[in-house]
């Protein structure tokens, strides 16, 4: 029973990874589930064993890549030395997923608005996730003296706020990564302006 359970996770792992890979190449439109199960080899037939449609399928990959920057998140900031270069951390592995989200081929950014109804749950559950992270990070510099005293009913939406910051920065990141070439070399100013504001 244990054997079978690991080969459905890796025969999971290669549907999600091969499907990834075709998205981003033509899109979601034109990826079929006929393409996506010829590039791993199988039957069209075996993929419904698993998802019922490609849409599940897209629902999968955003998962996984929610999963994987968050993962890599809670990685990088473990080693940190103090709470505002976990916040510099965070803003660099978001920064990366969004130089990321910039490769993405003409089509599937075109088609990010019509799969909004698939997205926007998923954006819902990421950015709790996300606010819980950053929320963390705030009560941990607060309690240690590293950040001013915030009330404790306001930490939750000094988090939400800097999440949403980033979320912001997708849009038009995407639309033209010419605009903003230096970003990534600024992150440390970004965080300065958010722990410290701009008041003299």
């Amino acid at each position: 029973m244990a054997e079978m359970l690991q080969k459905d996770e890796i025969v999971v792992r290669d549907i999600i990874d091969t499907a990834r890979a075709l998205f981003k190449k033509t899109g979601f439109k034109k990826t079929t589930m006929g393409d996506i199960a010829g590039s791993l080899g199988k039957a069209k037939s075996s993929l419904y064993y698993y998802y019922q449609s490609k849409e599940d399928i897209f629902e999968a990959v955003l998962h996984a890549e929610m999963d994987e920057l968050l993962n890599q998140i809670q990685e990088s900031i473990r080693g940190a030395a103090s709470s505002k270069e976990k916040l510099i951390i965070y803003c660099r592995c978001r920064l990366n997923k969004l130089s990321q989200l910039c490769n993405l081929s003409d089509a599937l950014k075109s088609e990010i608005v019509e799969l909004h109804c698939i997205i926007e749950e998923l954006k819902s559950k990421f950015d709790t996730t996300h606010v819980e992270v950053v929320k963390d990070i705030l009560e941990e510099g607060v309690n240690n003296g590293e950040f001013k005293k915030i009330d404790p009913d306001n930490i939750e939406l000094v988090a939400y706020l800097m999440v949403s910051s980033f979320r912001g920065l997708a849009v038009p990141l995407m639309v033209s990564k010419k605009q903003y070439p230096q970003l990534d070399l600024q992150i440390d100013s970004i965080v300065d302006i958010m722990v410290e504001g701009i008041g003299r």
